[in-house]
């Protein structure tokens, strides 16, 4: 048990490079795909040129979200929100980027009750589900399928991606925190120079 707490403890409070302007710029072109991707996902049609549009955005803002993701993978939880994508992503790609959910699910959750079977093989308006029958599903066990309400907040269904990424923002979260606020957690120097920026002059230079 004393290994298990000291290896959480490195993990948690690993030092991670000291921030700069640069991850700022990083961080905000993930919000930026992010919202490029809900707006391409929910709101283009399926068919035609805007369908042809709506599958390139999604499968390339996937790919540049997980790539961003790992670009702060000195972060446990950046690992996380990556896996979290790519299980969001399996389902999602294999029903032409829309999320699966099953009819059977919405039903038993009693909170949609708009929502009938003249909705299955449609897409839910301004949203990424689609509804299907559970048996029509690929990769059902990926799919949207936990109904959870939460305080403050109505009744929605998530994924088992949706929670991987949830506990990787979480993580992070508590991470940069006992970096930056936990007396002796310092982040470290970078051992080379990022964009914008010169190394520092060695003592020999001169």
């Amino acid at each position: 048990m004393a290994n298990f707490s000291a290896v959480l403890r490195r993990i948690l409070f690993a030092r991670a490079p000291r921030w700069s302007a640069g991850e700022f710029v990083w961080l905000g072109s993930a919000l930026a795909v992010v919202v490029l991707q809900r707006i391409g996902v929910s709101l283009l049609d399926l068919d035609g040129t805007q369908g042809g549009f709506r599958r390139a955005i999604f499968f390339s803002t996937t790919a540049l979200l997980i790539g961003l993701a790992l670009r702060f993978r000195w972060y446990v939880g950046a690992w996380l929100i990556a896996a979290g994508i790519l299980m969001n992503f399996i389902p999602m790609a294999s029903h032409g980027g829309l999320m699966p959910v099953a009819l059977e699910t919405i039903q038993s959750s009693t909170a949609f009750p708009e929502i009938t079977e003249a909705n299955i093989g449609k897409q839910v308006t301004n949203s990424k589900d689609i509804i299907l029958r559970r048996d029509d599903i690929n990769f059902e066990p990926l799919s949207d399928r936990f109904v959870i309400t939460l305080p403050l907040y109505r009744t929605n269904i998530y994924s088992l991606g949706d929670f991987v990424a949830f506990a990787g923002f979480g993580l992070a979260v508590i991470q940069i925190a006992a970096l930056l606020f936990v007396p002796g957690r310092k982040p470290a120097e970078r051992s080379h120079p990022v964009d914008g920026e010169f190394p520092p002059p060695s003592d020999d230079s001169a």
